[in-house]
């Protein structure tokens, strides 16, 4: 999956203009963090930390939780591929459309997959994890946070995991660790990278039981998070710098766009509580909408195609400045008179 990701402008070069494939927010100023790195640029002289536990002992501080409860990854990539080796063999629910990296994931691990909630409950394994990714991708939707910890605390038997990748996009609650420090049954992944707008660092961290955390150190390779990803996860925790600088008007223009889209006819779009959304499109196909925009307007989209139960027809696409989605929403009615 990791080749259909959004955000691959890297395969055109200066052809793309305005990229609405990837969910990091586009205008965060890392101007201040920069500076910290070029100062801080000796730590490449010198092995990380095998494990990064200085990095953990700060984001614990800050969560007010233990910190045997929090193990920061290489990105929430690598926080997923560790839950599905540790619990190899297990049964895992993976409703859909969701990220695909979870399935990717567990069939690398052996996993028995069921794709619905309710599918099958009766004939699967007592060993069993649900993975949620909450706000969900691609959808945008948020699962009500009281409903989460509810199911979480009514069957303990069973393990949760719960992606909060995209919780700063969203002003839906969303859960706190402090929240579940009485839970043994979930795990909660987040990822630093998207909070602080640096998807090229790698950045995340598990949230769980002191059990669970011990048991995937045991499994982790020593070294994954580099040196410098350490020195700018301590300083972005320290300063915490506010990426999005109005995430409510962000959220506003992001409705503008859905609601704009939705008035193209041939356009259908999910409903989204983030600032990112699902579209499908009656006539033509995804790939080649993609290859048009991009050769006719410099405008990169996300394929959705690869996404579990959607198909050529869907895409997605985050909100940028009013002008650019406006460019974006006549592009594609540019396209749609065309096909």
């Amino acid at each position: 999956m990791i080749f259909g990701h959004g955000d691959d402008a890297w395969q055109y070069g200066e052809q793309i203009k305005m990229d609405f494939s990837s969910n990091v927010y586009f205008g965060a100023d890392l101007t201040a963090l920069r500076d910290h790195l070029m100062a801080s640029f000796h730590v490449v002289g010198h092995y990380p930390e095998p494990e990064p536990t200085s990095l953990e002992a700060m984001i614990a501080e800050s969560l007010g939780v233990a910190e045997d409860t929090i193990m920061v990854t290489n990105g929430a990539t690598e926080a997923i591929y560790l839950i599905a080796q540790l619990y190899s063999g297990w049964a895992s629910i993976i409703p859909q459309p969701t990220f695909t990296e979870y399935e990717d994931a567990c069939k690398l691990y052996h996993h028995l997959l069921s794709y619905v909630a309710d599918d099958e409950l009766e004939v699967l394994p007592e060993d069993r994890l649900y993975w949620l990714c909450n706000p969900n991708n691609p959808t945008g939707n948020v699962v009500n946070k009281l409903l989460i910890t509810h199911i979480i605390r009514q069957h303990p038997r069973y393990l949760y995991v719960v992606d909060q990748s995209y919780a700063d996009y969203t002003l839906s609650p969303m859960i706190q660790p402090k929240d579940l420090t009485e839970c043994y049954n979930v795990m909660l992944i987040h990822s630093l990278s998207k909070k602080y707008c640096v998807p090229g660092l790698r950045l995340g961290y598990i949230f769980a039981s002191p059990i669970i955390i011990d048991r995937l150190r045991q499994i982790r390779q020593p070294w994954t998070v580099n040196a410098m990803a350490i020195e700018a996860g301590k300083y972005l925790i320290k300063n915490n710098p506010q990426m999005i600088p109005d995430l409510k008007e962000y959220l506003e223009e992001a409705k503008r766009l859905h609601d704009n889209l939705s008035a193209v006819r041939g356009l259908m779009v999910m409903e989204t509580s983030t600032h990112f959304m699902l579209v499908n499109i009656d006539h033509g196909n995804t790939p080649d909408l993609k290859r048009w925009l991009i050769e006719n307007h410099g405008i990169l989209i996300r394929d959705a195609s690869n996404f579990r139960s959607l198909d050529n027809h869907c895409f997605r696409v985050t909100a940028r400045t009013p002008e650019e989605d406006d460019q974006l929403v006549e592009a594609i009615k540019e396209y749609l008179k065309i096909v």
